[in-house]
């Protein structure tokens, strides 16, 4: 007779029976191990905690105003106005010539999707009190994995930062090939860029102002579908373009005609092919803490002494995904990098490693984890007995 219906047991009974009898419990715990073990090793490692709280910035431009007119006549009324929304907690605001920055932060726990669709709604109610020099305006989100998870520093003492910029680029292109990496930019350096330099003499005697030069230049830089033609049964496609591409393509823009001749931008204009004007400088220079760093150590650059030319590379990554494994991945391309992009006469560092520091994190926290188990099976063990402190340490 079974213990069921022996003492005529209820379901729990039943239940407890049925654990007590079978194999069920070793095959739960097993599971449960196992699932634990998964969870360990298949939840994303991150840096920043994954909470959510909606941030967007509102970027207003105000060409030829100041900084006080725009403050006056943009700034603190569109403040006003995203106050009015619901659950928005704090409104930031920098003004500048020409420029404004409107950053609105909404309480934890709002919906992100729902606070960019209010925060952009108010925005266009708010156009027709919009003054009319300002020329538009850009709702840009801000989240937590915007920050990058790992910079890096290309610098050295014989190139000029245009070309580490130039590096950059081509790096950074290359770099967005690794499996779930998000935003990514360059910092520092020149662009290239193509200036004009106008001669008011030359304008002069051929009848051209700027604004001419200015018109030509931005119908010239396209490249679009004119349209197409019919003939002798064929569809001939037409197109507008290329776009500019060098110094010599802008020399050959027509500017208009004078005395029954054309007037090339060559004619009244010289060209320059080469880095934009400067308008910031990024230097890198290693401390003594440096000579004690492997990897600065074995660069084959002198450590102390001077700063050299530096651009940075930063790299963030997808929302949920592991910082680990997107690190890794990005370190080791660059070291690909090394042998066929970047010149063995530049150097490169990491200056942040968020998912370094996220794995040293979350290791330190399982080792703890498992002296705080063992503590208490150890204590356990000793006043009740090593089968209930089992039962314990498998719980």
């Amino acid at each position: 007779m079974s213990l069921s219906h022996k003492y005529n047991l209820g379901i729990t009974g039943r239940i407890v029976e049925a654990f007590l009898t079978s194999k069920l419990p070793v095959i739960f715990i097993i599971a449960s191990i196992l699932a634990g073990v998964a969870a360990l090793v298949l939840t994303p490692r991150e840096e920043e905690p994954q909470i959510v709280v909606p941030v967007i910035d509102v970027m207003i431009s105000f060409p030829g105003a100041s900084a006080a007119e725009v403050e006056s006549l943009v700034t603190i009324n569109l403040e006003r106005k995203l106050w009015e929304i619901d659950g928005v907690e704090y409104v930031y605001s920098a003004s500048r010539p020409g420029a404004a920055v409107v950053t609105v932060r909404f309480f934890v726990g709002e919906d992100r999707e729902k606070s960019i669709l209010k925060t952009h709604s108010k925005i266009m109610s708010y156009v027709d009190q919009v003054p009319p020099g300002v020329t538009g305006w850009v709702v840009r989100p801000v989240e937590i994995d915007d920050v990058p998870v790992v910079t890096l520093a290309l610098y050295s003492s014989l190139y000029s930062d245009y070309e580490l910029r130039r590096v950059a680029d081509e790096i950074l292109h290359r770099l967005q090939s690794i499996p779930d990496t998000g935003g990514a930019y360059v910092v520092g350096g020149r662009k290239r860029q193509i200036r004009v330099v106008l001669s008011p003499e030359k304008m002069a005697s051929r009848r051209v102002s700027a604004l001419d030069v200015e018109k030509a230049l931005k119908a010239a830089n396209v490249n679009l579908r004119a349209g197409t033609m019919d003939q002798l049964n064929k569809v001939i496609v037409v197109d507008a373009g290329p776009f500019l591409s060098s110094a010599e393509d802008v020399m050959d823009v027509v500017l208009g005609a004078h005395e029954g001749r054309p007037v090339y931008l060559r004619d009244i204009a010289t060209t320059i092919d080469g880095p934009e004007e400067v308008s910031s400088y990024t230097r890198l220079s290693f401390g003594p803490a440096a000579s004690r760093d492997p990897e600065t150590r074995d660069s084959g650059v002198a450590l102390r002494g001077g700063a050299y030319n530096q651009v940075t590379i930063a790299v963030a990554k997808r929302k949920g995904t592991n910082a680990v494994k997107v690190a890794e991945g990005l370190i080791s391309k660059i070291g690909d990098l090394k042998k066929s992009v970047i010149p063995s006469d530049m150097n490169v560092i990491v200056t942040r490693n968020y998912g370094k520091t996220a794995d040293e994190k979350v290791s330190e926290l399982v080792k703890h984890l498992g002296i705080a188990v063992v503590s208490i099976v150890a204590l356990l063990t000793v006043m009740l007995g090593w089968r209930e402190s089992m039962i314990v340490a498998l719980a």
